[in-house]
């Protein structure tokens, strides 16, 4: 199995290559969601050094969301347009067990993204297992709702009052790597049915609907 890893869905781009067992080749690197010019270049690059051709591959893997609107779609594109022209497999993975994950710790872990005005997208996570759900949620609701000693990994700062552990700064942000693994043995989806997972309507989106509500 030759796996592809994209995860386009926070500021940080990261790109993985791995044969399902092992983490042969990653590269993350800070973006600021500029991701459209970014990811081609980075997986011909690390493609050309490990020595593998498009057609090589079998298998994509993408980090489906939540996030960054703009930056899934762009992954979600690119692993739809590649697993299609390739005719090889295709498989998502959510980016808050992504987040849990990579930090490579056991017991709870939280996933936060910050998500503006006070909200996130969230998920809490006990030994690598979803508790509850996915959301988007008040920052102050949910953390309301965690056991104390919980690990927290992402952009959100849950600092106050020593309720919760910090992920350390270099287990603190999604791996492509990870990703890869996770992967390589979930359920494949469709190419063309594949759309990533918000849990909200685009800004743009949501402000369109209010003035329609209130025309």
């Amino acid at each position: 199995m030759k796996i592809l890893a994209i995860d386009t869905s926070t500021k940080r781009l990261s790109v993985a290559l791995s044969d399902g067992e092992n983490i042969l080749a990653e590269s993350s690197q800070l973006t600021s969601l500029n991701h459209a010019t970014k990811l081609m270049p980075l997986i011909e690059r690390m493609m050309q050094e490990m020595k593998w051709k498009a057609g090589d591959l079998t298998r994509i893997v993408i980090a489906d969301g939540p996030g960054s609107y703009t930056g899934l779609r762009i992954g979600a594109t690119t692993a739809k347009t590649l697993a299609y022209t390739l005719d090889i497999e295709l498989a998502a993975v959510s980016t808050l067990e992504l987040m849990a994950a990579s930090t490579g710790q056991s017991g709870f872990v939280a996933a936060l993204q910050d998500a503006r005005r006070g909200t996130a997208f969230a998920a809490l996570y006990e030994d690598g297992k979803l508790i509850g759900q996915e959301r988007h949620v008040t920052v102050s609701e949910f953390a309301a709702s965690l056991p104390d000693g919980t690990l927290i990994t992402g952009d959100v700062d849950l600092s106050e009052g020593n309720r919760f552990k910090k992920a350390p700064a270099a287990f603190d942000y999604p791996r492509a790597g990870v990703l890869a693994l996770l992967g390589a043995e979930r359920e494949t989806v469709a190419p063309h049915a594949f759309e990533p997972r918000y849990l909200r309507l685009a800004e743009a989106e949501a402000k369109w609907l209010e003035a329609q509500n209130e025309s």
